[in-house]
């Protein structure tokens, strides 16, 4: 009796364990475009916004081109004016991490996030308006 449920429960397991993401970390080597950066911070948090575009890449991602903007106060990925780019910035004591996701699907069904980020100083207000992200981690879903 304890056979059929313990292989029942074998069964479940693994195929919960291989429903999850597989992870691929792999380093990319390619940039997305950022221009146009604007940051306004208060003692309350900071907003910024910013253009991202991409032509090609060896992971097989579409060209997007979108804007994007935020609040450091969100705490979590913020979906672009496409929603299949998502970003994100993180401030530090003097540097400020922009945090981008890209998802998108290819034709076999499997789902791919792309992501990157960038650090810089941020020194009274000084920050790089046009800068690249290099795409640092891909993850691919069944």
């Amino acid at each position: 009796m304890k056979t059929p449920l313990i292989l029942f429960s074998l069964t479940t397991l693994l195929s919960a364990a291989l429903a999850l993401p597989s992870m691929i970390h792999s380093l990319v080597g390619t940039e997305w475009s950022i221009c146009n950066y604007t940051q306004g911070c208060s003692p309350a948090g900071c907003e910024y916004g910013f253009t991202i575009a991409w032509g090609s890449s060896p992971t097989n991602e579409p060209d997007f081109s979108t804007y994007c903007q935020g609040s450091d106060i969100a705490y979590e990925l913020q979906p672009c004016e496409n929603p299949a780019i998502s970003s994100n910035e993180i401030s530090g004591f003097q540097n400020v991490t922009v945090v981008v996701q890209h998802f998108f699907e290819t034709s076999d069904g499997a789902g791919h996030y792309v992501m990157g980020n960038y650090t810089f100083q941020d020194v009274d207000g000084n920050y790089p308006t046009a800068f690249g992200i290099k795409q640092s981690e891909v993850r691919t879903v069944a």
